[in-house]
């Protein structure tokens, strides 16, 4: 039995792990087509449930944030605004602080930027930059700073 459970969690997270990437490859594919915006949305929700079957609370907030940034790619606002805040209350109740945190509230600006709540949405992404000012890996940073500045830049041509 034992070797039975190792071979399902680790089924679980080779899939969770394959398909939160395919959903980046998506992401990044500057032709998607309706069909990949599908395969997105699916991809993104199946890598959340494969890690909440064996990942820990980082992984469930990781795939929650992933799963509301591609609704708001697609301009599904409410759809990555529940995500977001879900990704938020999983920071919250796990004390996430720094990179995390900062990303949840990336995730609730952006939502609330596709739903042109333009005041939740400053008031996510100042919440953002100051969580970003925390983070002390160089590169987590920097991915961050990039991510928060390109976010800023979507907000001021809103």
């Amino acid at each position: 039995m034992k070797i039975e459970k190792e071979i399902i969690e680790g089924f679980h997270k080779k899939t969770a792990s394959e398909l939160f990437n395919y959903v980046w490859e998506l992401l990044d594919k500057k032709d998607r087509t309706i069909e990949d915006d599908r395969m997105m949305i699916h991809a993104a929700h199946a890598s959340l449930f494969h890690w909440m079957q064996v990942g820990d609370a980082e992984n469930d907030y990781l795939g929650e944030w992933q799963v509301s940034r591609v609704y708001s790619t697609l301009g599904k606002g409410e759809s990555a605004l529940y995500h977001a805040q879900n990704a938020l209350l999983i920071c919250e109740k796990n004390g996430f602080t720094g990179f995390n945190l900062a990303y949840a509230h990336e995730a609730l600006a952006r939502a609330q930027l596709v739903l042109k709540n333009h005041e939740n949405a400053k008031k996510s992404l100042e919440k953002a930059f100051r969580e970003a000012e925390k983070v002390e890996n160089e590169e987590e940073k920097n991915l961050l700073e990039s991510d928060l500045k390109s976010l800023s830049d979507d907000f001021s041509q809103a």
